[in-house]
């Protein structure tokens, strides 16, 4: 004997379980770009050594014929961490570049300006002017100076860091990260130029990293894939969510449309499962009560067909022909309200198989037997209209519907709509019509309405109840609408099957 355990986590629980996978995973999958790509190197720089470069670097260029200083620069040894580049009118162009960054972001250092970088940044730099400028004999205004802060997040930055110092620290622990230490700047970037005469200026910045394009293409994946996974997780365990109470939805439409109980199972989730096992104890009694009083009720109008014969054999004994012809007519009465309850209830018990019908051609059959029976009925509308549905129990009820407009009016008007996804039915009359408020009424078994309908037209007050519930079936709707002057409109809508609801 095998014994195998499956678990069932609650919904709380699987909601924290998807949760805790996301936040692994997405941890995982930055660590493991971080590894393929990893964050950015940095440069730590001495601030006398980048003043001794600078001023080593002025030295050369200014012994070196301008065709060949470029050369000349790119041959120091401390090329591998500095670059060095001559630019023209680099004066006009820095003004520019301030201009088009946020103030914090970049900002230009000189004599006589305020700096909008960090105060660390800006002193450092500026200590590196003054103790360029007197080296190589020049103004410290005929210096500029720049520099580029990081963002909060380093191990987001795409570029080579550099770490500017004014000394270098003994201990190198967690310098890149302690931005409190007041001899200590991180720069993302930093340029120093200065002026050698004929709109010419020798740019020193650092060497640029080659994979900054790789990291801000890292930084941008994470991103996408941490919002796709986020996304592709929520959407599939919000349809593992849903699905379920789709289920129960459809099942309770499905009970109330026709009455027949749709039991739910495979429920993976305990909270759900314990409502389905619920929801179909429910519809077992429910049908249990409907089915009990149904046959209750079939059965006593069945028993009454026998003490009725009984009756129609003593009427014919009766002598006076006026109490004869009124007895007759009371049984006569009588067996109608039985056969239309053992109609109604046979409704109910039984189930008829959908074919499908030409909704056109049975209505004008209906409006012929009408003329026929001495009523004044017109149709209007399409000569053909298929509609699947059950074909007795649809003729019941149109037929009582056209009935009923032929006993309570002189004309009567029924009309065909085809529609993409229903037909519609609309019979109307100039009888007198029912009140607003008698509506749902109109519609319990058993009542006749005194005030709006005539009591010696007949009828067992079962017409509107069978018509109600066979469209209900058909998962359409029936509406009873006055029209004005007098009258009444009854509007009938039936879903073609591609626009039933499940």
């Amino acid at each position: 004997m095998t014994f195998r355990w499956r678990p069932k986590f609650g919904l709380t629980s699987r909601i924290v379980i998807v949760i805790l996978l996301s936040q692994v995973s997405i941890e995982l999958f930055q660590n493991m770009l971080k590894r393929l790509v990893p964050p950015p190197s940095f440069i730590l720089i001495d601030g006398q050594w980048l003043s001794e470069r600078t001023v080593e670097a002025v030295r050369v260029a200014r012994n070196t014929p301008a065709e060949e200083q470029q050369k000349k620069l790119d041959s120091l040894a401390s090329s591998g961490w500095l670059r060095f580049r001559i630019e023209p009118g680099y004066s006009a162009a820095a003004k520019t570049a301030a201009s088009t960054f946020a103030s914090g972001t970049l900002s230009l250092v000189h004599p006589g300006v305020s700096a909008s970088m960090p105060d660390t940044s800006s002193e450092l730099l500026m200590s590196i002017v003054r103790g360029i400028a007197p080296q190589i004999g020049i103004d410290p205004a005929d210096i500029r100076a720049s520099a580029e802060t990081t963002s909060t997040d380093i191990d987001l930055e795409t570029g080579t860091l550099v770490v500017l110092a004014a000394s270098l620290p003994t201990r190198l622990v967690n310098v890149a990260r302690n931005r409190m230490q007041s001899d200590i700047a991180i720069l993302r970037s930093f340029r120093i130029a200065i002026d050698l005469g004929g709109s010419r200026w020798l740019v020193v910045s650092q060497n640029l990293d080659e994979k900054a394009a790789t990291r801000r293409f890292r930084n941008i994946a994470i991103i996408i894939v941490t919002l796709l996974f986020i996304g592709f997780l929520s959407f599939g365990m919000a349809r593992r969510l849903v699905r379920p109470l789709t289920r129960l939805s459809e099942a309770a439409e499905r009970l109330g449309r026709e009455r027949k109980p749709t039991l739910i199972g495979d429920m993976s989730i305990p909270e759900y499962a314990s409502i389905a096992r619920t929801f179909n104890q429910m519809q077992l009694r429910l049908k249990q009560f409907v089915d009990e009083r149904t046959h209750m009720l079939a059965a006593i109008a069945h028993d009454l067909r026998t003490p009725l014969t009984r009756l129609r054999l003593f009427a014919e004994y009766v002598d006076d022909e006026t109490q004869q012809r009124q007895l007759l007519a009371d049984i006569a009465e009588m067996d109608a309200m039985i056969n239309s309850t053992l109609a109604f209830a046979g409704g109910e018990a039984t189930s008829e198989a959908h074919s499908p019908v030409d909704m056109a051609a049975l209505l004008i059959s209906l409006c012929d037997n009408a003329c026929d029976a001495g009523g004044w009925v017109d149709y209007h509308g399409p000569d053909h209209a298929q509609l699947p549905c059950q074909p007795v129990a649809m003729r019941r009820a149109l037929a009582n519907l056209v009935e009923n407009g032929c006993k309570y009016a002189r004309h009567v008007t029924v009309e065909l709509s085809d529609h993409m996804d229903s037909i519609g039915i609309a019979i109307s009359d100039n009888g007198p019509g029912i009140a607003p408020e008698q509506v749902e009424r109109a519609f319990a078994p058993f009542q006749r309405l005194e005030g709006s309908r005539n009591r010696t037209t007949g009828g067992t007050g079962l017409g509107l109840a069978i018509a109600r519930d066979v469209i209900r079936g058909h998962g359409g709707s029936i509406r009873l609408l006055p029209v004005v002057p007098h009258g009444l409109l009854v509007q009938v809508d039936l879903p073609k099957p591609s626009a039933q609801p499940v």
